[in-house]
């Protein structure tokens, strides 16, 4: 059995062109990747327990990264997210979000920029926390 650790992991989002840029070194947080079934309520009447059912869809829940703010020309967080709020329906392009969890294991997927907040405070470095929402199909590997 292989274990992931903080220290194989990788953190990797598409800058504007579309090419992966690895971002791990200012990651020092990153929420669950919560990818779940959608269910429908399905008990009748009469029923004291509720019963449900899969409609076929999954979903996965919005990704919050949060880490040192840099603003490294092409590979730092502000190149990768500021400037990008709003997205402009039908020309917003998807970025990929991929999490290598340890050699030959990740999870990827497409996903639009929510926000993107710097945190200012004078007795610490500068913090970034970007806010992502997942969208299409999921590949794990």
């Amino acid at each position: 059995m292989a274990l992931s650790s903080p220290a194989t992991m990788k953190i990797e989002y598409d800058n504007s062109g579309g090419t992966p840029v690895d971002i791990t070194q200012y990651v020092l947080t990153i929420n669950d990747i919560s990818i779940e079934s959608v269910l429908e309520e399905m008990h009748p009447f009469g029923s004291n327990m509720e019963a449900f059912m899969p409609v076929g869809v999954g979903k996965i829940a919005p990704i919050e990264i949060g880490g040192l703010y840099d603003d490294t020309a092409t590979t730092g967080p502000d190149a990768l997210f500021a400037g990008r709020v709003p997205e402009v329906p039908g020309t917003a392009i998807t970025r990929t979000l991929k999490v290598t969890w340890r050699s030959g294991k990740y999870t990827n997927f497409e996903t639009y920029l929510i926000s993107y907040d710097r945190t200012a405070d004078r007795n610490n470095l500068t913090k970034f926390k970007v806010k992502l929402q997942p969208t299409g199909a999921v590949t794990e590997a």
